[in-house]
């Protein structure tokens, strides 16, 4: 069946297993500032695929901020800003310190930056007393508010979208990741199978079962599998944990040849009855500088080691004139300090608070005044001398007010990551992939158009196919021809063959093809064909197109106990057709031999088309059961191709009909799919055009058959 898209788009993020992780993962930046400030939020998200399609439903963030100190000294003083408010709780502290929500002092509020991160009272301010060298403060927040799918998309192709119960399938699967955000994703992918011999999973219980059985191709970065091939790794290298994978904003990484899981299911561990089970589990590790909710840190104040200085001078040659200056000193031999206030006054009496001396209080303030440290030219800021008249002997007193610059190698940085994801944290992020098991027969019809030998000629071609394990009851299938088109030769509607014709279970005009089994006039068709034909055997062949006798083709085919073989298969002329290497005329009947006598296979070579020399053309190999019932030999698959013309006025979407009948079944879940996708009506009809839309499209469906007694009343498939 043409692979089914599934479009997952999810975040793939960190899922924060919260029964076992009471605090933040360990994080660091490259290099760390001496004071740091990490924000990492992790996304929770639950989702389910299962090849059809998939839910996002809600989803939340838990996000942690740690102030940290990594300089080799004490911190005192912070002022952390957050927004919005009322957001962030405190989680963890040293006893020494004292961590509460408060207003900043008005020189905190009147020396904010003007420019990058609004204005201060944007925030909501926190007060960090003192934190020593090695300690943090951590703060947590929660927002459970998101709905919809989050910003990094997924999406996957299965092919098939259904395997059967206790048959060995390969599963073909495509990933694609986009990175929605505004900036830079870097990512690494781990997709993980069910461990052997687990019960309940829906896997047989057998070593190997399921495993990867290739690891595909990337479109960026490379892939490998683990020893036991149960884990397929995607990073930058190969290896794991290995490299990241950077995607820009925009931007995608997929497969351009699918990685495989092969394995066989069993439905009795869960129930026995056509379910859903667990194709594996994806995992993926990511970065990036870009927040999911709209948690912001501001500019931090803080401060560390630091003296000041202050001098009186009284003038020797006017005793009643004095000097004050003071000298700032950044002491700390880390951080450079941004000085932002320095005042100087004198007082009458003993205290800073008494009557302070007319003219001697000198005071300015910037964003900043000066920048002083071990980063900067000086260590020091001398403010003064600045002059007054006291004719006592007064009292000075100073002070400065300074924070710590916002610079990675001598002052502090934040760090915005919206998920840190480290081999070993326990977080992950899981995409749990579910694949539908079917019990019992699978019956696939599929209908190919291509141009045929003269200008507005069209073939069709059907093919129908069990897929099961069982051997399938009778079955119709059905086919429409829209107005517009007749068959050509109308007189052989079209030259219908049926093959093998033996399978034909009511055969119209049994004298002579065409053949079919009843023509129906479905309102807006010209008319209907409509096939019955015997139980179609488990052992499976193929129907395959073959665009000239120098293409070889990798088939895969069935044989009765239920084991795959691959196939080198190549069309030799228009009667002959080579498999691994030996040919086989058209009506030859051969047999695939096993190393197990139970699996040995008869396959018959029931068609190998005319035209296959000259245009391209189909063979048909089918493999051979037995219908105890009747005592006859049964086919699959069997195939119907015929030619029909077209004129006038008509939609081409309209020939893309095929349907499978489930009166004749045992109880049922049928998928319709006719291709809608392309409408044209026009009184001309181009060639080229049809070449194009036949060389893309086909119609196909699956009818899958459980394990149950028929229900009475059955309405056909047909234009359902």
């Amino acid at each position: 069946m043409r692979a089914r898209y599934i479009l997952l788009s999810l975040l793939l993020v960190a899922i924060l297993t919260a029964s076992s992780l009471t605090g933040p993962l360990p994080i660091s930046a490259s290099p760390d500032a001496p004071l740091s400030v990490y924000v990492r939020e992790y996304v929770n998200a639950s989702l389910e695929a299962d090849g059809v399609g998939v839910r996002c439903g809600s989803w939340n963030v838990t996000g942690y901020i740690e102030v940290k100190n990594n300089a080799d000294e004490s911190v005192y003083d912070i002022w952390f800003p957050v927004k919005p408010m009322d957001r962030v709780s405190l989680l963890d502290s040293p006893a020494y310190a004292t961590v509460e929500k408060e207003t900043p002092p008005s020189w905190v509020i009147d020396t904010y930056p003007t420019s990058g991160f609004g204005t201060a009272t944007d925030y909501e301010w926190w007060h960090i007393t003192e934190l020593h060298s090695g300690d943090s403060v951590t703060f947590k927040y929660t927002v459970t508010t998101f709905t919809g799918c989050p910003p990094i998309g997924i999406s996957e192709t299965y092919s098939p979208v259904k395997i059967v119960d206790g048959q060995t399938s390969t599963v073909s699967i495509n990933l694609t990741l986009t990175n929605g955000f505004g900036s830079d994703v870097k990512v690494k992918v781990k997709k993980v199978l069910s461990p052997d011999n687990t019960a309940g999973d829906g896997w047989e219980d057998t070593t190997g079962n399921p495993v990867f059985s290739s690891a595909g191709t990337p479109s960026s970065g490379a892939t490998s599998l683990s020893a036991d091939s149960k884990t397929l790794y995607w990073t930058g290298d190969g290896n794991w944990p290995g490299t990241y994978i950077t995607i820009a904003a925009g931007d995608s990484i997929t497969f351009t040849t699918p990685f495989q899981v092969q394995g066989t299911p069993d439905l009795s561990e869960v129930g026995g009855s056509t379910q859903k089970i667990e194709l594996g589990r994806v995992y993926v590790y990511f970065t990036t500088d870009e927040p999911v909710t709209d948690t912001r840190v501001g500019y931090v104040y803080a401060i560390g080691k630091s003296s000041l200085e202050v001098k009186k001078e009284q003038d020797t040659s006017s005793p009643d004139t004095w000097y004050e200056t003071m000298v700032v000193y950044d002491t700390s031999g880390v951080f450079d300090y941004e000085v932002l206030n320095t005042t100087m006054w004198a007082t009458e009496g003993n205290t800073p608070d008494s009557t302070e001396i007319s003219g001697s209080r000198q005071t300015q303030q910037g964003s900043p005044i000066t920048t002083i440290g071990p980063g900067e030219s000086s260590t020091s800021y001398t403010y003064g001398p600045s002059s007054f008249t006291y004719d006592l002997v007064p009292k000075v007193w100073a002070f400065f007010k300074a924070r710590i610059q916002r610079d990675e190698t001598y002052g502090w940085m934040n760090y915005t990551n919206t998920t840190v994801f480290e081999v070993g944290d326990e977080t992950n992020y899981t995409v749990v992939e579910k694949i539908w098991v079917v019990k019992g027969y699978l019956v696939k019809a599929r209908k190919e158009v291509r141009p045929g030998a003269t200008s507005g000629e069209y073939c069709i071609g059907i093919r129908l196919e069990n897929l099961g394990e069982w051997m399938t009851p009778y079955v119709e299938f059905y086919d429409l021809v829209p107005s517009g088109f007749q068959p050509n030769p109308s007189t052989t509607e079209g030259n219908m063959m049926f093959h093998p014709l033996s399978m034909l279970a009511q055969d119209a005009n049994p004298s002579s093809p065409p053949d079919y089994s009843l023509i129906t006039s479905p309102s807006g068709y010209t008319k209907g064909y409509v096939w019955k034909v015997y139980p179609l055997p488990v052992q499976r062949g193929f129907a395959e197109w073959f665009p000239d006798t120098s293409t070889t083709k990798t088939i895969v085919v069935t044989m009765k106990d239920g084991s795959t073989r691959e196939w080198e298969v190549q069309a030799v002329d228009s009667d002959t057709v080579s498999i691994n290497g030996t040919s086989y005329a058209e009506g030859t009947e051969f047999l695939a031999d096993s190393s197990d006598d139970t699996a040995d296979t008869y396959f018959k070579v029931v068609l190998v088309q005319d035209s296959l020399a000259t245009g391209g053309g189909y063979v048909v190999v089918s493999a051979k059961g037995h219908y105890d019932n009747l005592d006859i030999d049964v086919y699959n698959p069997v195939f119907v191709h015929y030619c029909v013309l077209g004129s006038g006025d008509y939609n081409l979407t309209d020939i893309f009909v095929v349907g499978v009948d489930p009166r004749n079944t045992l109880d049922v879940n049928s998928v319709f799919t006719p291709f809608t996708g392309l409408s044209i009506a026009a009184s001309t009809f181009e060639p080229w055009l049809v070449l194009i839309v036949a060389g893309l499209l086909a119609a196909e469906i699956l009818l899958e058959l459980r394990v149950r007694r028929r229900r009475r009343a059955r309405s056909p498939l047909l234009g359902s």
